[in-house]
C-alpha cells in the first residue's frame, strides 16, 4: 500500500474512531459531522470526502460484518437448521461489531434497517438483507421470502434489544446477551 493510501486509510479511521467516541459520549442523533470532523483533526469537507451522511460512519465496517455472516451461513454444519445457522452468523456478526470497537449501543443502531431514512440508509439495508438471505437460500433448502423474513427479523430483534437494554441502563455485556436472545426468539417461529 502506497504512503498516500495508508495516509487515506487513517484519516477515515480517524473518522470512524472519533465518531464512536462522539456517539458513545452524547449519543449518535446529538452528535454532528462538524464535532466528528473535529475531533478527527479534519475539515468538515474532507469528512465529506470519505462518507456521503454521519450515518455512513456508522456504516463503515458493515460490510465485514456481513462478509463475516455470508461465510457462516456458507459453512452450514450436516443437519443445521436455517434457524440455528443464521442465529450462529448473528453470533459472529455481534461478536465481530464488538471486536471492531463498537459499543453495544453503535452494534443496535448499526444493525438497524432505516427504512424511513435516507435512501442511502435503506440502499446499504437492502445489501445486508440481500447478501445475507441470498447466503442462507444457497445453503439452506428455504425460499428467498422466507430467507428475507429471516434475516428482517433477526436484524429488526437485535436493534430492538439494544434499543431497549440500553435504554435499562445495562452494561454493554448485558446488551449483547441480550441482543443474541433476542435473534433466537425472533427466528424461533421459523422453525416449524
Amino acid at each position: 500500500m502506497s504512503l498516500r493510501e495508508r495516509k487515506k486509510q487513517r484519516t477515515r479511521q480517524a473518522l470512524i474512531d472519533a465518531a464512536g467516541r462522539l456517539f458513545d459520549e452524547q449519543g449518535y442523533e446529538a452528535t454532528t459531522v462538524e464535532q466528528i470532523a473535529a475531533a478527527a483533526d479534519v475539515s468538515t469537507r474532507t469528512f465529506f470526502t470519505y462518507f456521503r451522511h454521519k450515518a455512513d460512519v456508522l456504516y463503515a465496517n458493515s460490510f465485514e460484518r456481513i462478509d463475516v455472516g455470508v461465510r457462516v451461513i456458507g459453512s452450514r454444519q450436516p443437519g443445521e437448521r436455517p434457524v440455528q445457522l443464521l442465529a450462529r452468523a448473528f453470533d459472529e456478526m455481534l461478536a465481530e461489531s464488538w471486536e471492531m470497537g463498537l459499543t453495544a449501543g453503535l452494534v443496535g443502531e448499526a444493525f438497524k434497517l432505516p427504512i424511513h431514512s435516507h435512501r442511502a440508509s435503506v440502499d446499504r439495508s437492502d445489501t445486508r438483507l440481500e447478501r445475507l438471505a441470498a447466503a442462507l437460500v444457497s445453503a439452506c433448502d428455504i425460499d428467498r421470502l422466507t430467507a428475507y423474513s429471516m434475516v428482517a427479523a433477526a436484524i429488526g430483534a437485535v436493534s430492538g434489544a439494544a434499543a431497549v437494554a440500553m435504554g435499562e441502563g445495562r452494561t454493554d455485556e448485558e446488551v449483547l446477551a441480550e441482543t443474541a436472545r433476542a435473534c433466537r426468539r425472533a427466528l424461533a417461529g421459523f422453525d416449524s
